[in-house]
């Protein structure tokens, strides 16, 4: 099973630069094991940057909160996030973990909108 999750932090919704922005493309096997990962985030430094670090600790082990919680520790081995206008450094990194948690979470059919973006008439 592949999945696939993209997400963009910015202080407005459309036309904006990104405080951080994340993608994730994770392989699962039968015992949803994490057979492969692909993580890479922007705004956490110069340019766009994988997550080695984060990736191998998925790889192997089960897709659930414990491997993901390890994961999420792992990335402070991957970034020394910027401070500048948009975030500050320890912005950047929380927010950074809670969106590869996000990704878990959603991807195991829990919904985490807090808001919808569109127009009802």
């Amino acid at each position: 099973t592949g999945l696939l999750r993209c997400y963009k932090i910015s202080k407005r919704f459309e036309q904006d630069i990104s405080a951080v922005c994340a993608a994730f493309h994770i392989q699962l096997d039968a015992q949803q094991r994490v057979s492969a990962a692909r993580i890479a985030y922007g705004g956490m430094a110069g340019i766009p940057k994988r997550a080695s670090h984060c990736e191998a600790a998925l790889v192997g082990q089960t897709w659930e909160q414990a491997c993901v919680t390890a994961a999420m520790k792992a990335l402070e081995h991957d970034f020394q996030p910027l401070t500048d206008m948009r975030a500050s450094a320890t912005y950047r990194m929380s927010v950074a973990k809670n969106l590869l948690l996000k990704c878990l979470l959603e991807t195991n059919g829990e919904s985490l909108s807090l808001y919808a973006t569109g127009v009802q008439a």
